[in-house]
């Protein structure tokens, strides 16, 4: 059966989602999750391991850490003994990309599909998803987009790379050069990309050699903190590897500029340098990285993006990345152009130009460049397209924009998820919706049968004389199948209304035994240590726990109800002293739609039939997750805490619905070989 893990789990909405999904016999195994955060393992393990009896590993570990790929595969050994993956799923953090709030340019969060694209490299899995906010299509012009697409595509097989620059050199020694700039453009190409593959070589060595070192240390003789020393020196060795064949071309390309450009009095010294400059820097690309990222995780730290000191800070991160660097170099090489040169100044130039390009642009797309020049100079043959096919691993067309509310969840979420397909498996370019505008699941349809709770109260149990009353009404009478299409389509297949599926739940009864009508747990622990030794609470019914609200909020709730949200209350009534408030985000759900879209703050949203805010479970059924899906941990907290202890209502909002995930999956098993 078809593998994945999931990696910045969080509560668990795509693990959910593939969980559910089966296809013509096949359905997926669970190996592992990751997230940085412990209260999220709590949640993963309580679900997954404890009440489903999985096996599944979960990895509580930075991505951004400098040995994360190793452990990653070294925990995959330990489970499955393979790490050999069929689906990656993974959301990396996208609050710098949300079109909500002010867009930090130095959040190192927007860096994370970065590390999300190397864990890809490391494991190569048929195919992987990651998941994001409709605003990283626009971040920066769209820029973020455009990178996100062209580093999926510099996801390359190094090997057969080395394979078809080989070939060309072989038929380079057999054929006319026709076209001299085709020839330069040719061979900058082939050493620039035998320096990647080399470096690539030596990354897998390291890497190979960590993962060696580590193991040997644990059957050492040593102190916890003298193997720790052993590990950071090790680590600190593989991270710091640098290529000496890159140094050289640069110092070879600084020379021959400089050269071309010495008796030239037209062009002052400090135009020159910035060339020179440039090729210094590229040729401590790692060192330069490193730095980069040390900086960017300061200002992180200190909170400093939003200090009098941006500008300045902005402006540092952005001469010290590397396309920032080539940019610069680039643009500069454009205005010498301009200038009235010789022959050989402008040749020089052209030539530090295009190098540059090629660095920026990355292996798979200076492989392209590389069989055009080829052709240029009639050394195109079929077996250079054939060899070229299987240089890139992955294949992608541009993002796909899910709404959830097509997929039967009663939310109005728009997301972006980038499908990348391995080159030995079927591309996906769509994910067929299931409902219709006019048949999507309303918000009294998902959280009416619930709506018995008092203010500051809290319920263990379902109340069956309210639940009746509910399926007396209009909107408890729709049945659906499990992903929300409605009876009179559903071609055979078993239907239940939106609060039925959730209470008995959307996973396979036949699979998972013990996923429904069972005592679900839950524990206030925010760690795996603490739930060890937490007293645990069974009941049948969790998260479902009102604020105790103070008669002025009822009271402005109240107004949010009658108006529809805070905006409107505030335009109709702008001397009432109980909308005189710092928060303006309120809105009221309405009965007969899908929500807006589920945010991490619970006083955002005021129910439709109620004057309060939705409890915890009311907000996951929002979120289509089945209500035996238990939210660990505590139930709210502010301030700095958040990032700590990840309370149930962020481990709701930050989720992936799962019957978005369900889709996704459903789609990629219909697919895959």
């Amino acid at each position: 059966m078809p593998t994945f893990i999931d990696m910045f789990a969080g509560a668990g909405g795509f693990s959910e989602g593939f969980l559910q999904a089966e296809y013509d016999g096949k359905f997926y195994e669970f190996l592992l999750a990751s997230d940085i955060n412990p209260t999220c393992e709590v949640t993963h393990r309580m679900r997954y391991n404890r009440q489903l009896g999985l096996n599944t590993e979960f990895l509580t570990k930075d991505i951004t850490a400098a040995d994360f790929i190793e452990t990653l595969c070294a925990t995959l050994n330990q489970a499955s003994g393979s790490v050999s993956i069929d689906v990656l799923t993974g959301g990396p953090p996208c609050q710098s990309f949300s079109l909500a709030g002010e867009r930090r340019k130095n959040d190192k969060k927007d860096d994370l599909f970065s590390y999300y694209l190397k864990v890809i490299e490391g494991i190569r899995p048929k195919y992987f998803v990651m998941e994001n906010v409709a605003g990283i299509l626009t971040k920066d012009k769209g820029k973020i987009k455009d990178r996100i697409l062209s580093e999926i595509r510099n996801i390359v097989d190094y090997e057969v790379l080395e394979t078809l620059v080989n070939y060309i050199e072989s038929l380079k020694l057999e054929a006319p050069h026709a076209d001299s700039e085709a020839l330069v453009e040719l061979d900058l190409c082939t050493q620039i990309l035998k320096i990647w593959i080399k470096q690539d070589f030596l990354i897998k060595e390291r890497r190979k050699d960590y993962i060696q070192i580590t193991k040997s240390i644990e059957s050492l003789s040593l102190s916890q903190q003298q193997k720790q020393f052993v590990r950071k020196a090790v680590l600190d060795s593989k991270n710091k590897i640098k290529n000496p064949e890159l140094e050289k071309l640069c110092a070879e390309l600084t020379v021959y500029f400089v050269e071309a450009f010495r008796n030239n009095k037209d062009i002052s010294e400090d135009d020159r340098n910035i060339i020179r400059q440039a090729l210094s820097l590229v040729s401590h690309q790692t060192d330069i990285s490193i730095i980069r990222d040390e900086i960017k995780q300061e200002i992180h730290a200190a909170h400093l993006y939003r200090s009098i000191y941006k500008d300045q800070l902005d402006s540092s991160t952005d001469h010290l990345d590397l396309f920032g660097i080539i940019e610069i170099a680039v643009n500069q090489c454009d205005k010498l152009l301009a200038c009235k040169l010789n022959n050989k100044a402008v040749s020089a130039t052209k030539k530090v130009r295009l190098a540059l390009e090629i660095i920026a642009e990355g292996p798979y797309a200076a492989m392209r460049r590389l069989i055009r020049s080829a052709e240029k100079n009639g050394l195109k043959t079929k077996d250079l397209e054939d060899l070229s096919k299987e240089v890139a691993l992955y294949r992608i067309t541009n993002p796909i924009i899910l709404s959830a509310s097509d997929y039967g969840v009663p939310q109005n979420r728009t997301r972006v998820v980038f499908i990348g397909c391995r080159n030995d498996q079927d591309i996906i370019t769509n994910i067929p919706a299931t409902v219709s505008e006019e048949e999507k699941v309303s918000a009294a349809e998902a959280i009416g049968d619930l709506n018995y709770i008092g203010i500051g109260q809290r319920a263990l149990d379902y109340d069956e004389e309210y639940y009746r009353q509910f399926k007396a009404k209009e909107y408890g009478t729709i049945r659906r199948t499990v992903m929300g299409t409605p009876e009179e389509k559903a071609n055979g297949e078993v239907c239940h209304t939106y609060a039925e599926w959730s209470k008995m739940g959307r996973l396979n009864p036949n699979r998972f035994p013990n996923s429904r009508h069972s005592v679900s747990i839950y524990t206030a622990a925010n760690n795996q240590q603490e739930a060890v030794q937490a007293a645990e609470c069974s009941a049948v019914l969790h998260n479902h726990e009102t604020a105790q609200h103070s008669g002025d909020v009822q009271a402005r709730y109240a107004l949010i109800r009658k108006y529809g949200d805070y905006h409107k209350a505030k335009a109709c009534e702008p001397d009432n002293p109980l909308l005189k408030t710092n928060k303006r985000n309120y809105s009221c759900l309405a009965m007969d739609k899908p929500s807006t879209t589920i945010v991490t703050l619970p006083d955002d949203f005021v129910h439709y039939g109620a004057n309060r805010a939705l409890t915890v479970r009311e907000m996951a059924r929002l979120q289509s997750f089945d209500d035996n899906f238990v939210f660990q941990g505590k139930r709210t907290t502010g301030g700095d805490r958040r990032k700590l202890e990840t309370p149930q209502f962020t481990q709701v909002g930050n989720a992936v619905p799962p019957l978005m995930a369900h889709a996704i999956a459903l789609e990629i098993l219909k697919h895959i070989k």
